[in-house]
Parts: structure tokens; C-alpha cells; sequence
């Protein structure tokens, strides 16, 4: 089962990486809000990134499932989280420089959301936990939206509104 952690995890951490910028508390957003200074960018991100460490230790417990309907949970619990937090980096109003990163990061969540909506229908009616494992290792369905991700990631980085971590 530990093999499906490794299967996962990747999308995971390009996740959390999105998130690893300086600390700070942030105002929710709105639809019509101004601009959000550098600053305030990095503390949203900041935000998010609790809600990515969250989705990431309870789809890792997901992995130690007992069933293949408690596996599903997880997994769906994870495209659902992932969709939501994909949803708000979409409501953010980033700095002018970090617009297109935002926006392709945004998309990368959705992606790896869809993906991994996916992948759970597939498990679903498989047998085993093994067998369900086996599928996620060898599943397609979230590398696009990991790509743009970690796309998105290396050009807010270099604007240095993520540390990486």
C-alpha cells in the first residue's frame, strides 16, 4: 500500500509547494476585489497551504485503508479538497506579475481534481485495496494538471511568491 503514497505524492507536494511562501494572516476574498499586494498574495498562499497540508495527511491515511470503499472516501475527499482550494486560488486577484501563474495553477488543481475524480470512479469496483493501489500507481488522469502545476510553482518561485518548500 505504501506504493500508493509514492503514486500520489508527487501531485502532493508540487500542492504543497504552491504553498511554501512566508507566514502572514490574510481577508478572505471577494469577487470584486482590488489587486492584492505581494504581501498579501504571499499570505493567501500561505493559507492555502494549510488547507493543501490537511488534504495531503488525510489522503495518506486514505492509503492505509482497510477497504476499497474506505480508499474511495479518501480519494474522493482529496478531488473534492483539491477542487476547492483550486477554487480559491482562482478567486485570488495575484499581483499583475503572478496573474498568469495563478491562473495556470488554478487550473492545474482542477485538472488534478478531475483526474483524481477519475481514478475513484475506476477503484471503485475493483476488490482489493492492493488492486485499487495497483490502479492508482499505473493512473494518467492527474499528470496534466501535476504539469501545469508544477509549471505554475517554478514561475511563482522565481517571482518569489513561493519558497519551494
Amino acid at each position: 500500500m505504501r506504493r500508493g503514497i509514492l503514486v500520489i505524492a508527487p501531485f502532493l507536494a508540487l500542492l504543497l509547494a504552491a504553498c511554501g511562501s512566508s507566514g502572514g494572516s490574510g481577508n478572505s476574498t471577494s469577487t470584486q476585489q482590488k489587486r492584492l499586494t505581494p504581501a498579501l498574495y504571499r499570505a493567501q498562499v500561505a493559507i492555502i497551504k494549510r488547507e493543501a497540508d490537511k488534504a495531503q495527511t488525510d489522503v495518506a491515511q486514505g492509503l492505509q485503508a482497510k477497504s476499497v470503499t474506505e480508499l474511495k472516501q479518501r480519494i474522493d475527499a482529496f478531488a473534492a479538497a483539491t477542487q476547492r482550494i483550486g477554487d480559491e486560488v482562482a478567486a485570488l486577484n495575484p499581483p499583475q506579475n503572478a496573474a498568469a501563474a495563478n491562473a495556470q495553477l488554478a487550473q492545474g488543481l482542477h485538472d488534478i481534481a478531475t483526474g483524481t475524480s477519475a481514478v475513484s470512479s475506476k477503484i471503485a469496483n475493483l476488490k482489493s485495496v492492493g488492486a485499487a493501489i495497483a490502479y492508482i500507481e499505473h493512473a494518467k488522469g492527474p499528470v496534466k494538471g501535476g504539469r501545469e502545476v508544477s509549471k505554475a510553482l517554478t514561475t511563482l518561485q522565481k517571482l518569489g511568491y513561493t519558497t519551494g518548500t
